[in-house]
Parts: structure tokens; C-alpha cells; sequence
């Protein structure tokens, strides 16, 4: 289900999959654009865990196009989850129009209690918003004017203007999955009326820690038109590995030397944990690949800085050497790339 979580935007771009930084390639298909890439921020930062729009099963979707547009983690224990609403045919809800939305109710599904809710708002751009405070009750007005009794929702106030979208946000503590048959009412006019639909709202938690994906290193180091995000909260195009800052240019070249006589564990563990690094907020920090990316981490740090060719001081990682080999280092490299593997995600 991570996987699904993160890659709900349905596009596929190109990856390649290569693995303790030698050059055995798999490729997949894709005709994404290259700026809808990962996009990392610093670890500090907010980060949007699902940053794919999900939209309601079409099996139980209503009159109205509701869709999740993000969740974000807000680094505090705490993630928001943002909806929109969309009147896809406005009208007078005569001949197959929907008059505006008079406003919508959710309910909070079977893993999440009102009380893990902390805030709500509500926009009518995405940018500007008005908050309120929930609450978690029948909605009268469904149930005086279409007998459908909601049982106890979270009422969203808010409505339609002919064909905009408007926005809805709830902040909750706990960090869930998505499911996108959750229920949900909906009130129009007279004519459109009142209903109850789905829409992709709260699951239950994962089971075991939550993992994430990242991106391989052969997207990273090899692909064509990738730049690095801004990983170090400072400028893209590099990242911090053992204390020391690389340039993408640095780090390609590393790539790119030659593995004739073997690779050695500073190539392998550089690679494997620049992958890990700038694939970013993907990693979820509770992933069970860190321990390895800090003992590679551990290690190099009491290393000169890694070059292709070992100029101005700093230690050349082809061929192997004493200096460039790590058994434990090494190992856990391997784990990293074997991380990957089994939790490799598609960029957006």
C-alpha cells in the first residue's frame, strides 16, 4: 500500500535500477514530465506524502468530483489532509446539470475518532483559508430534507460556485492510509437534492513500520535531465554524505568510474546512501533502512572527502584499495540497494 500511497498519480517515468552502483539497468516506460520528479525539501520542512490527486471510486461517486489533493506530514505528529470539490456540470439541476454544492458532510471511517482531530478549514482557492472548529454530529438539514440520517459527521460548511473547485482541510493525529471508498453526504438545491457518496478518506494505519520508497540510484546518477533536489535546505544539486558536501557533478563522476577489479565499499556506500538521501521525504523516517545509511554514514565520515580521481587532498574510491574498503560499511550498502529493491518507487 505505500507504494500505492505515493504513486496515485497513475504516471510512470523511466527509472533504471542499479544496485551497489553497478551498471545492470531495468527501464519502465513513462511519458511524465521531468519537473513532477521528487521534489525534496529540507528534513526539517513540512513534506506531502501523497502529492497525487485520488479521486472517489467512480462505483460510488456522487453528483459532485471530490478529490483528495494532498496529505501532508506537518513534521509535528500531526497531517493534514486536503479535498476539493468540483461541480462538473453546473446548472439548475435540470437536464443532467448539478446545482451548486450546499455544503458536505464525512465521516471518520473505522481507524480515526474524532478526538485524533485537531483542526479544520476551508477555501474557496487553495490558497486563502478559513478555519473552524469540527464537530462530530448528525446533519439535521440532510435529514429534514431527504430523511437520510448522516450519523455522527464532520459537516464542511462550505459550497460550490458553478464550475470552481473549492477546498476543505482537516488536521488529524494520526497517520493513516487512504480509503477511497470512505462515506460521505453530500446538499444541493432543490433539484440536484441531498445523497450519500464516497470519497477517498481515512483508512487505518499500516501495518509494521511505515517504509516508503526511493528512487534508484541509476535515476539519480544516470538519467538524463535529472537535477538534485535541495536536500541540505541550502541550494539543489548536491547532497552531505559522511560530514562531506557533493555536487551532482562530484557524485556523477564517482558513478562513472570505472569498476574494473571490483567496487569498493566508498563507491558502493556512497551510491546507495546518495539514493536514499535525495530521494527525501519518499524515506519515511520510521523506514527500516536508516540504521544502514548511518553505518555507511559512520564510516565515511572519517574518510577524506570521495572524488573520481583523488585530487586536492581527497580520497580517489577506483580502484580498491585498504583505504576504500569497509567490510561492515560494505554490508550494509548492500542492505541499502536491497532496501530499494524490495521498495522502489516510480517518480511522480
Amino acid at each position: 500500500m505505500k507504494k500505492v500511497l505515493l504513486n496515485l498519480g497513475a504516471f510512470f517515468l523511466l527509472s533504471f535500477l542499479f544496485f551497489s552502483c553497478e551498471k545492470s539497468i531495468n527501464s519502465s516506460a513513462s511519458t511524465a514530465p521531468e519537473d513532477l520528479s521528487l521534489t525534496a525539501k529540507s528534513k526539517t520542512s513540512t513534506k506531502t506524502i501523497i502529492g497525487s490527486r485520488v479521486v472517489s471510486d467512480p462505483s460510488c461517486a456522487g453528483p459532485y468530483t471530490i478529490t483528495l489533493e494532498s496529505v501532508t506530514n506537518n513534521g509535528n505528529a500531526t497531517w493534514t489532509w486536503t479535498w476539493s470539490v468540483q461541480n462538473p456540470n453546473p446548472g439548475n439541476g435540470e437536464n443532467g446539470t448539478v446545482q451548486d454544492l450546499s455544503h458536505w458532510d464525512i465521516t471518520l471511517g473505522q481507524c480515526v475518532l474524532f478526538a485524533d482531530v485537531i483542526s479544520g478549514a476551508t477555501s474557496p482557492d487553495g490558497i486563502t483559508w478559513t478555519p473552524f472548529t469540527p464537530t462530530y454530529e448528525q446533519d439535521p438539514s440532510i435529514l429534514n430534507t431527504c430523511n437520510i440520517a448522516t450519523g455522527n459527521v464532520v459537516k464542511f460548511n462550505f459550497g460550490t460556485t458553478g464550475a470552481a473547485k473549492s477546498y476543505y482541510q482537516l488536521t488529524i493525529d494520526e497517520n493513516v492510509q487512504v480509503n477511497p471508498n470512505a462515506v460521505a453526504f453530500y446538499k444541493g438545491g432543490g433539484n440536484t437534492g441531498c445523497g450519500q457518496i464516497c470519497f477517498p478518506g481515512f483508512g487505518c494505519k499500516e501495518e509494521g513500520p511505515l517504509e516508503g520508497c526511493s528512487l534508484s540510484q541509476g535515476y539519480w546518477f544516470a538519467k538524463p535531465g535529472v537535477v538534485w533536489p535541495d536536500v541540505n535546505g541550502a541550494a539543489y544539486g548536491q547532497v552531505t554524505i559522511g560530514g562531506k558536501h557533493y555536487t551532482q557533478a562530484e557524485g556523477v563522476a564517482i558513478w562513472n568510474t570505472s569498476n574494473s577489479g571490483g567496487i569498493s565499499d566508498a563507491k558502493k556506500g556512497f551510491c546507495q546512501v546518495a539514493a536514499i538521501l535525495l530521494s527525501d521525504d519518499e524515506v519515511f523516517p520510521t523506514a527500516t533502512v536508516w540504521p544502514y545509511v548511518t553505518t555507511v554514514q559512520n564510516w565515511l565520515s572519517t574518510k577524506a572527502k570521495l572524488s573520481a580521481d583523488g585530487a586536492g587532498g581527497t580520497l580517489k574510491v577506483q580502484p580498491k584499495s585498504a583505504a576504500t574498503t569497509n567490510a561492515a560499511a560494505g554490508a550494509a550498502a548492500g542492505s541499502i540497494g536491497n532496501w530499494i529493491n524490495a521498495n522502489h518507487c516510480d517518480a511522480l
